[in-house]
Formats: structure tokens, sequence, C-alpha cells
């Protein structure tokens, strides 16, 4: 007959510390691979929302041409410049009372989801009062200014529009506008441009 004492032993034996190591090391690789997974999917459902709202501001530019037959802030200009969506344009595209000057009939030609956030918080969306408005892409960029989409006007109206010489300087035919988000990094150029989000298509 076995002894007791021994038995007991026997019964209360655990994990050996290099069993611990090892669920431990296993648990830690199936989380990481679980966080990489969940990253990437963030990052694709903030690039389609970026793209969403890219074509949403194509189409406003293009019906604020049809009704006035000139793009927005385009009175002072004769040549393709490139503008953000800060207050300024987007009081123009929205039919602010502070920007009668530029929308007299204060038609309003975009619509998109109010933003995340407030103030240097504000993201994914239209941050807006009665006569202010800003439009923010889905990135919590450190800087504000790196979260606004950037619009290039075909201001001389030849149905050409240059692209920035930092984003390869192609001309882009057939559109009054083009559209770009600078991506989570907030920067354009070189490796750089694999996070933005463009409405014409880019040459590798």
């Amino acid at each position: 007959m076995k002894n007791p004492s021994s038995l007991l032993s026997y019964t209360r034996r655990g994990f050996t510390l290099v069993e611990l190591l090892v669920v431990i090391a296993i648990i830690a690789v199936l989380a990481s691979l679980g966080f990489a997974s969940f990253n990437l999917a963030i990052q694709k459902a903030k690039k389609t929302s970026a793209r969403t709202c890219i074509g949403q501001l194509v189409q406003a530019s293009d019906d604020y041409y049809e009704a006035y037959q000139q793009l927005p802030l385009g009175s002072t200009s004769s040549q393709d410049e490139e503008q953000e969506t800060d207050t300024e344009l987007m009081a123009a595209l929205l039919g602010l009372p502070s920007a009668e000057e530029e929308n007299p009939r204060q038609l309003s030609f975009f619509k998109f989801k109010s933003a995340k956030g407030k103030g240097q918080a504000a993201h994914d969306g239209l941050e807006r009062t009665e006569n202010r408005a800003e439009l923010l892409g889905p990135w919590l960029n450190k800087s504000k200014d790196d979260r606004y989409y950037r619009i290039i006007y075909d201001y001389d109206y030849d149905e050409e529009v240059r692209e920035p010489q930092s984003l390869g300087n192609e001309i882009i035919y057939d559109r009054r506008a083009i559209v770009y988000h600078q991506g989570k990094d907030g920067k354009i150029g070189g490796k750089n441009d694999q996070d933005n989000v463009y409405s014409w298509s880019k040459s590798e």
C-alpha cells in the first residue's frame, strides 16, 4: 500500500515553471496576432471612410460649379490651386451665412457625418457650428492641419489638374477637382504615400 503522504504530494503537483512560461508565450503570440488583425481592420475601415468622404467632396465641387459656373474660392485665382477643408472652403460648400459672398443662395452641396471629438481632438467628419465648419479625416493626427483633406481645383478651367510635385506631378485629365488625404502619418512623398487616400488612380 502506498504511503498516503506521498500520494497527496503527487496529486497536488502543479505546472512547472517551464510549462507556465510556454503557456504564457503562446498566449502572448496569439494576442499579438489578434491585435495586428484588429488594427489592420481598423485602418481599412478608416481608409473606407476617407474614400467615401473624398468622393462626396468631388461631387460637391462639381455641383457647386453647376450652380455658379465657377469653383469655390476661385474668384481671385486663374491657375490650379490647392485648398484645405478648413472653414473658408467648407462654409462655401455648406452654404453657411459666413460664406454669403461665395455662396449667395446659401445652397448646401455637401453632407457628411459629424466629427468624433471636439476642438483639437476632432476627427473623422464635420465639426461645425452656425458660422464655421471644418472637415477632418479619420486619423487623429498630431497636428489638426494634417487632418484636413486637400483639394486641387482646376481654376483655369481647362479640365486638367496637376497633382502635387511630391506626389508625382502627373496631369489628371477631365477633372474639375482632385482630392487626397495625407493618411495616418500626415505626410506625402515617397514611402509616406502608402497610407494616403486619393480620388484619382495613382501610377506606381
